[in-house]
């Protein structure tokens, strides 16, 4: 819901505001920072990293540079051309085109100035391999190594964990163990010691990656903070009208407002 009057008063006032603590809010609120600008992340729940924290965490990259480093032979344009089909002209080419192309630019960026630490799932295909000529057989699905938990300090306990994903095992630790199917033969132990020294794999590692580097920008991370109405002022969105405690907070947003909520 959009409102276009504005408050007395601004509670807080900053230049960008990322609703949402999942990987998009917080790249958003990464990169706004780098440039310059000041940032906010709003969480409606008590603990930060979203649905991506729930996830298996598979990033996907057409053409980038770790599966080039392996020889393998991809490229952004055939990346455009497998999402183009699968889409089924029920997409948006500039949006698909936009993706493929800046994917590989924002991978290297959080490597590079996030400290992220992601690569190749070795066998991998595509999930659509083989139904179309611009799928490929590893190099485009990506994961991070393993993340310890307790260098995020008092944040530790408020990242979130994976109630649904063997968080301490990477996807190719339970692929070089035989698949999903083959559960029997997983390195328990080491699930278990990851888990009991908190080493965060999967999903739950990728948003603790970001949630880390969001800490280390000191960029303010406000859970139990429910984003409930955008603001106007006729022409665009200037700010958002939160809920803490019962309370309303209303945030000036001078640059504009990420909105990075609800995935699933």
């Amino acid at each position: 819901m959009m409102i276009n009057n504005l408050p007395e008063k601004w509670d807080v006032e900053t230049d960008l505001v990322a609703i949402g603590s999942g990987i998009g809010g917080l790249a958003s609120a990464i990169t706004a920072h780098d440039n310059g600008l000041k940032a906010v992340v709003l969480e409606k729940s008590d603990q930060v990293g979203g649905v991506t924290a729930l996830s298996q965490g598979q990033v996907w990259v057409a053409g980038n540079h770790h599966a080039a480093a392996l020889g393998i032979e991809d490229s952004a344009e055939s990346g455009f051309r497998y999402l183009q089909r699968l889409a089924m002209g029920y997409g948006e080419d500039e949006a698909i085109l936009n993706f493929t192309v800046h994917a590989r630019a924002a991978l290297k960026y959080f490597e590079e100035k996030a400290g992220l630490r992601i690569n190749p799932i070795r066998g991998c295909p595509d999930y659509y391999y083989g139904l179309t000529n611009d799928s490929v057989s590893e190099g485009r699905l990506l994961e991070v190594e393993p993340f310890r938990g307790d260098t995020l300090g008092d944040w530790q306990s408020r990242t979130r964990l994976s109630p649904q994903v063997p968080y301490g095992l990477t996807t190719q630790d339970i692929a070089d163990a035989g698949g999903l199917a083959a559960m029997m033969k997983w390195d328990f132990e080491l699930l278990a010691r990851r888990i009991t020294e908190d080493e965060r794999c999967a999903g739950s590692g990728l948003a603790a990656y970001f949630v880390k580097a969001a800490l280390d920008r000191g960029i303010p991370l406000e859970t139990g903070t429910s984003a409930e109405q955008l603001i106007g002022d006729g022409e665009r969105i200037v700010g958002v009208r939160a809920s803490k405690d019962g309370k309303d907070v209303y945030i000036k947003a001078s640059k504009g407002v990420v909105i990075a909520v609800s995935s699933y």
